[in-house]
């Protein structure tokens, strides 16, 4: 997508665009964080070492403690003169493998930026729906022995669809007095692929630990804990202490940030 007031890359540069994984379990969320191992900070130190240039890179979405990715787009500023693709890839992957894949890198628009540009994010929650733990899906979903109604859980998802104020679903930022808790969602379905249940959503943006608490709410409407119009109530509220605490991080994973087409 090309966007504009987004400020073009110094004389001599190009900007890059690339796709990356990982996997959230060691890092303290993505963003650069002083004192912790974060997904921004080996990713930087990475391209830095490779290009042997300090290097500043942008994310499609921030990523919280413990989330993983499969699609999260990142852009940043290269040396033209050094700039090469597939040997810049190369290299930053043998830096940060095996929790840190990049893929599909390329020079892009000047005016491209990874998160200002991004017109969509899409996440995916993955339930273990299974009278017994699996040590193989343990950090990559949520145990829940069930009973769960998928049919009334697929009903709790549909009623988020469209324009709301998600303050009820959202962690409050007290830095930030005036910050808006009204999202565009797009898409909202859960799905069961054998003893996975996987709810899917794709939104304008998110709120910090939307969907996390959306579906902490819905797996108790799920179980039969709380009624299907406590969905309606707490959007209409915009009160946190109305759902439940949020999902753990390990069953969430941002697959897909989305841009429209240059014009």
């Amino acid at each position: 997508m090309i966007t504009r007031n987004v400020a073009p890359p110094p004389e001599g540069h190009v900007r890059v665009r690339a796709t990356v994984a990982y996997h959230g379990g060691p890092f303290h969320g993505f963003a650069i964080n002083p004192g912790v191992r974060t997904v921004q900070g080996d990713l930087e130190q990475a391209v830095s070492t490779a290009l042997q240039s300090p290097t500043s890179v942008v994310c499609a979405g921030r990523t919280d403690r413990g989330v993983h990715a499969r699609g999260q787009v990142v852009s940043f500023d290269a040396p033209a003169s050094v700039f090469e693709p597939s040997a810049l890839t190369r290299a930053v992957n043998r830096m940060l493998r095996p929790n840190i894949v990049v893929s599909e890198m390329a020079a892009t628009a000047d005016n491209f930026d990874a998160r200002i540009s991004c017109v969509a994010r899409s996440y995916r929650y993955r339930l273990l729906y299974a009278p017994s733990a699996d040590p193989l899906l343990a950090d990559l979903a949520w145990h829940v022995p069930g009973p769960l109604d998928l049919a009334v859980m697929r009903e709790a998802a549909r009623q988020v669809v469209g324009e709301h104020n998600f303050a009820s679903f959202s962690k409050r930022n007290h830095s930030k007095p005036k910050e808006t808790f009204v999202r565009t969602v797009l898409q909202a379905d859960w799905e069961q692929r054998g003893p996975l249940v996987q709810f899917s959503v794709t939104a304008t943006s998110f709120t910090h630990q939307m969907v996390r608490s959306l579906v902490g709410l819905f797996v108790e409407i799920g179980r039969g804990r709380r009624p299907l119009d406590s969905v309606a109530s707490a959007l209409a509220v915009h009160d946190r202490t109305r759902v439940p605490s949020p999902a753990p991080p390990h069953g969430l994973e941002l697959y897909r940030a989305h841009y429209r087409l240059p014009v």
